[in-house]
């Protein structure tokens, strides 16, 4: 029915002022605005959900100022630009996710304002929605089943996306930043470069990014720049016609550009462009088209995603990297810090790690002593995450007790004790007093570690049980 909706040709409104005000309550995160986006209204849970996104109290007045200055992330402005619904809105935050229904709002022609409010205010919601259609879908009561299926089918998903903004764990400053600025991409197809030392999560975020953008049902074709032979990369990237070169392929054979072609490429490495090749890849980015070797141009629509663990400036200013290229792939920048930076992080991450292990592999470990995560965070972590990563994989593997403890970490404890006895070094203090003090530390932690088990630490210090002996009596340990 598409009958224009005429108030003055109705009887059914008989509603006083605080009536309405309880319907507008009761709505979820409801919020009105004005043609400026100016708000008239901002229900009671909506101050709370603007709080866990901005990470600050909302003002108790805030009628009459723009809902951008309330509510950072708010897209109710989108529909006063466009005039048009916007049926479904995601909004992500580190601690929040929600879905979202915005509606303008008419005096007849004249657009005077718009309502935002939430259809699915957390996960929960939404995963109990979607039980329910599942529910009534398989009793015949609702006719897309198949639909359904083919929607939450993992075997249907694009597999080449492995990873989604929940994946980047942590509740440091830095890891919601990250989260809130994959969250901000969501909307646009600006070229992002993403800088952190190696093994800090550059990948995840580059698949976070477009997993959550308008393109992620198109490809995500990732290269490692540094994996491709120099003689290689420009047929690698751009592709080539049949019996354009001595060996061509028959029929030629198509770029990585062309393969991403409505989706994302991602240049990991990037730094390990040859010289010669990026005045090409910057003519792609700028023209929005690709020459196959022996072709013709031909349109596409890429967005390019750049990862780096070097100092790309620095590489400018040294002439190794073309400084017009570099200021085209860092339209938008999310630097990722070591994990040395961010060890408050730590615990979430061995966590989500450890849940992980025990679902892919059958081991016997249920817990993870406080020793051992005493030792991770005293740790700097020169590989970063998946240096994390790999030791927790490969402890938990070989641990053949339900609790992980200081003694299936192999030689990290060494590493760990040796970090700790480069912090006692200093100008004024003789080499023999700070042999004295590395020493007594080290026996006195591993003690602690070993919950005194004498045999144990002597194991861990990797000398005899008669040395341990000696060296605490000569540091008054025993």
């Amino acid at each position: 029915m598409n009958k224009k909706w005429n108030p003055e040709e109705y009887n059914n409104f008989d509603m006083t002022l605080e009536e309405c005000r309880r319907v507008f309550d009761a709505i979820e995160n409801l919020v009105i605005v004005d043609a400026d986006g100016n708000i008239k209204y901002l229900s009671p849970n909506m101050y709370f959900m603007t709080e866990a996104y901005n990470k600050r109290p909302v003002p108790k007045t805030v009628v009459g100022k723009h809902v951008n200055e309330i509510h950072h992330v708010s897209k109710i402005t989108n529909a006063l630009k466009s005039g048009k619904p916007i049926k479904t809105c995601f909004y992500f935050s580190s601690d929040v996710t929600n879905i979202a229904r915005i509606e303008p709002l008419y005096e007849g022609d004249e657009l005077v304002g718009a309502i935002d409010y939430d259809i699915f205010t957390n996960g929960q919601d939404l995963s109990d929605f979607l039980e329910k259609l599942n529910e009534y879908s398989g009793k015949g009561l609702l006719n897309f089943k198949d639909t359904f299926h083919s929607m939450y089918d993992s075997s249907k998903k694009n597999a080449q996306i492995k990873y989604s903004i929940t994946d980047f764990i942590g509740q440091s400053a830095a890891a919601r930043q990250i989260r809130q600025q994959i969250a901000n991409l969501s909307e646009s197809s600006s070229t992002v470069m993403i800088c952190g030392k190696t093994g800090c999560g550059k990948e995840v975020v580059a698949h976070s990014i477009h997993n959550t953008s308008r393109r992620c049902k198109n490809p995500l074709i990732a290269v490692n720049c540094a994996a491709i032979p120099e003689s290689l990369v420009e047929s690698e990237f751009f592709g080539y016609e049949e019996g354009s070169f001595t060996g061509a392929q028959k029929g030629g054979k198509t770029g990585l550009f062309e393969l991403a072609n409505h989706g994302t490429l991602f240049l990991d490495e990037v730094d390990q462009l040859p010289y010669h090749i990026q005045p090409k890849l910057l003519r792609v980015l700028q023209e929005k088209e690709v020459t196959r070797i022996g072709g013709t141009p031909t349109p596409v629509d890429v967005r390019v995603i750049a990862a780096t663990n070097k100092d790309l400036w620095q590489m400018v200013l040294d002439d190794k990297f073309r400084e017009d290229l570099y200021y085209r792939l860092n339209v938008m920048e999310i630097h990722i810090p070591p994990l040395a930076e961010r060890k408050e992080d730590i615990p979430l991450l061995v966590e989500h790690q450890f849940q992980k292990i025990n679902q892919e592999t059958a081991t016997n470990v249920k817990n993870i002593s406080n020793e051992v995560m005493e030792l991770f965070l005293r740790y700097d972590w020169p590989g970063n995450v998946r240096e994390l990563n790999n030791l927790l994989e490969r402890s938990v593997i070989l641990c053949q007790e339900e609790t992980l403890k200081p003694e299936h970490l192999g030689s990290f404890v060494s590493k760990v004790l040796d970090s700790q006895v480069e912090l006692l070094l200093n100008e004024e203090a003789p080499l023999e007093q700070i042999r004295m003090r590395a020493e007594a530390n080290a026996i006195r932690k591993a003690l602690e570690l070993t919950g005194g088990n004498r045999s144990k630490t002597a194991e861990m210090l990797k000398i005899s049980r008669t040395s341990l002996y000696d060296k605490l009596r000569k540091h008054h340990l025993l």
